[in-house]
């Protein structure tokens, strides 16, 4: 498939409502499944365990040029079928862009169509209901659209978002999240524990940490109040509970407006941003690119950008 082909895709996967609801279905399917490389751990973590390149995603939000950019760059369409390429997107798909549906599709085209290769973790805009973002603006685009039938669309699109995993792991390398580490992790004894793996819901605390936090360089800090009203601001010491408890090296994030990129607690938490819209006022793109075997000494060697 070319990139003309794929364009295509997305257009008729956005064009009625009742396609866009069929996609959504289908990806809802196929997100907490177990494939060759990927070990899906109920009720919201990812293993992978194997890959020849792995990528990750920040948040796009409705910035559609990005994705193509990065399909593009990358040459993703023509090497995903013959290659072992891992993409992991770290959510926010949705809400203040131009082209939110067009986002939401690729990314869940691109799941459908290459189940074992593509990793969709969840955003604080793909949300529970106990916590909405605002501005929420998905709903007024979902109207424009569809008119009648955007309630539908909106209901599946609920229905979606609380299926979608919510933290991914490399074991020895990356841990792999939308906001931060649950403040669990400075109680718990094991990965499982403070992250709710194995258990049957996700506690709500943990998952609003997840979707919401964001790291401080204060040492003195383990927690504080968040300004966003959800999640909280978290410490260096969080950041070293949550790598030892998951067996990782890095911290590799998206949720907080950045130029393409931003480290963070000694070079442990990267956090990638891809939203390059009016909102933002950011001119530049980026994401993680590592290949298998590669000894990571300088993480910020393996961070592409996109201007």
């Amino acid at each position: 498939m070319n990139i003309t082909e794929f364009n295509e895709l997305v257009r008729e996967s956005i064009g009625t409502a009742e396609s866009l609801i069929q996609l959504m279905k289908q990806a809802g399917e196929v997100l907490t499944r177990s494939y060759e490389g990927l070990k899906y751990r109920p009720p919201g973590a990812i293993e992978i365990e194997s890959y020849d390149t792995l990528y990750a995603i920040g948040d796009l939000h409705g910035d559609y040029s990005t994705m193509i950019d990065f399909l593009v760059g990358e040459k993703i369409l023509d090497r995903i079928m013959d290659e072992d390429l891992k993409i992991v997107f770290l959510g926010d798909y949705v809400d203040r862009g131009p082209q939110q549906l067009e986002v939401l599709a690729s990314v869940l085209r691109l799941k459908t169509m290459y189940p074992d290769k593509i990793v969709v973790l969840r955003g604080n805009h793909e949300p529970p209901r106990m916590l909405i973002p605002v501005p929420h603006d998905f709903s007024d685009v979902l109207y424009y659209k569809f008119g009648d039938d955007a309630h539908q669309v909106f209901i599946e699109a609920y229905k979606l978002f609380q299926r979608i995993p919510v933290v991914a792991r490399v074991k020895d390398y990356f841990l792999f999240l939308h906001g931060g580490p649950p403040r669990t992790v400075l109680e718990k004894k094991s990965y499982e524990e403070a992250f709710s793996i194995g258990v049957p819901v996700i506690d709500d605390v943990v998952l609003e940490d997840i979707l919401w936090s964001d790291p401080v360089d204060d040492s003195s800090i383990e927690t504080a109040e968040s300004m966003r009203g959800a999640g909280v601001l978290y410490g260096p010491i969080v950041t070293q509970k949550a790598l030892e408890l998951s067996k990782t090296k890095y911290i590799v994030r998206g949720h907080e407006p950045a130029e393409g990129f931003m480290i963070n607690h000694g070079g442990r938490v990267i956090t990638l941003f891809d939203a390059r819209i009016p909102n933002y006022g950011i001119s530049r793109a980026a994401y993680l690119k590592v290949r298998y075997g590669e000894v990571i000494e300088d993480i910020r060697k393996y961070i592409e950008v996109i201007s």
